[in-house]
């Protein structure tokens, strides 16, 4: 596919269904992401291990529909979001890549019941083996972290200045006086950040007025 046709396809997200809560974090997350991309389609995709008579694969299909009109209704302002529904039948590692490649899938999200830490991917999981093997990214989604009892990291609230410059500026600036601490370069405390257009100046004259690459 070339650039241009690339550019003009919409971004398309592969939520795995499997009928547990887990599905529920996936399609939820899935929903998210697409809602604050424009023009983004879902696909929802069952895997059977057995291929089943059409009869019931059709009755599958319908209740796939039914779950995501359900589920879309309880997360409010999905009216116009384009979803798939897909059945598809043997190892469930091996269709979910397969159908990732004949649609041009550009993000697979599936579900884990607990909070997706590194240590649930289990070696052989599921989603350890799309880890590896899709041809997109992959996401796991799941629900928020429990309360930890150890103390959190102290985290100060953003500067309100600080804010206002970098919106004034566009982000060419990013910290008040109070915390700019490294002059002309705009260095802060704890390091430096720079935003701009692509592409980027190498030789920023405002930023560094030497010319010379920091």
């Amino acid at each position: 596919m070339d650039r241009a046709a690339e550019s003009q396809r919409p971004f398309a997200i592969l939520v795995c269904f499997d009928d547990t809560e887990a599905s529920g974090y996936a399609f939820e997350e899935g929903m998210h992401i697409a809602r604050r991309i424009p023009s983004s389609e879902i696909h929802l995709v069952d895997v059977r291990p057995k291929e089943m008579p059409d009869s019931e694969t059709l009755q599958l299909a319908g209740r796939l529909r039914t779950y995501v009109n359900e589920k879309a209704a309880s997360l409010g302002d999905t009216t116009g979001q384009s979803v798939a529904v897909h059945v598809r039948y043997g190892d469930a590692m091996h269709e979910i890549v397969e159908l990732a490649a004949d649609i041009g899938i550009d993000l697979i999200v599936l579900g884990n019941a607990k909070h997706p830490h590194w240590q649930n991917l289990v070696a052989g999981s599921l989603a350890d083996k799309l880890l590896r093997h899709a041809p997109c990214p992959v996401l796991v989604a799941g629900p928020k972290p429990a309360e930890s009892r150890a103390q959190p990291p102290r985290v100060e609230p953003p500067c309100p200045d600080c804010l206002k410059v970098r919106a004034s500026t566009h982000g060419s600036q990013w910290w008040c006086s109070r915390h700019a601490t490294g002059g002309a370069l705009g260095l802060h405390a704890r390091g430096y950040s720079y935003q701009g257009e692509i592409p980027f100046a190498v030789h920023d004259s405002e930023v560094i007025p030497t010319g010379v690459d920091m």
